[in-house]
């Protein structure tokens, strides 16, 4: 276990990273819809702030989705797949799922590069939205990373160990 110990700590930050973003996307949403319905004073740009969180979100999620090996599959092409390539089949999902996540990686990374380089601001609060780009891109390849060492977690106290 100790040659996973760099994935174990990619896995607690995307654990950790997902729940304070999306623990701070509700806080948000909540406060924002409260002064807009109580006193008419909704929060200047909480909806730009949320979709930025959102990102964080998806890519804190892709890490603890790869660890825990909880990607969407297909069940239509799933079954006969399995059946007619039994032994190639966990080769051909591992292949297609590390490079599902390379591309999307590499495409974070350069819209990332791009919106940073030309210093693009968000429409209402004229942040860099490049660095949240960024941040996402940086949280993926850590998703990649996790699939690449074929880590597991271990299992949660509740679960059944036998």
């Amino acid at each position: 276990m100790a040659h996973h110990a760099w994935a174990h700590a990619v896995y607690r930050t995307g654990q950790i990273v997902g729940a304070f973003t999306a623990a701070g996307i509700a806080l948000l949403t909540i406060t924002d819809v409260t002064l807009r319905y109580l006193f008419n004073k909704p929060i200047f740009g909480a909806a730009e702030i949320t979709d930025s969180m959102l990102g964080v979100l998806v890519g804190a999620g892709l890490i603890v989705a790869a660890a825990l090996r909880i990607h969407i599959r297909i069940d239509l092409l799933e079954a006969p797949l399995r059946r007619r390539f039994p032994s190639g089949y966990p080769r051909w999902k591992w292949l297609s799922e590390w490079l599902g996540t390379l591309a999307f990686a590499a495409l974070l990374v350069r819209h990332a590069w791009h919106t940073v380089s030309v210093r693009e601001l968000t429409a209402v609060l004229e942040f860099p939205i490049g660095w949240v780009y960024a941040a996402v891109a940086l949280l993926v390849v850590g998703a990649l990373g996790i699939l690449l060492s074929d880590y597991r977690p271990p299992p949660a106290a509740s679960e059944d160990r036998s």
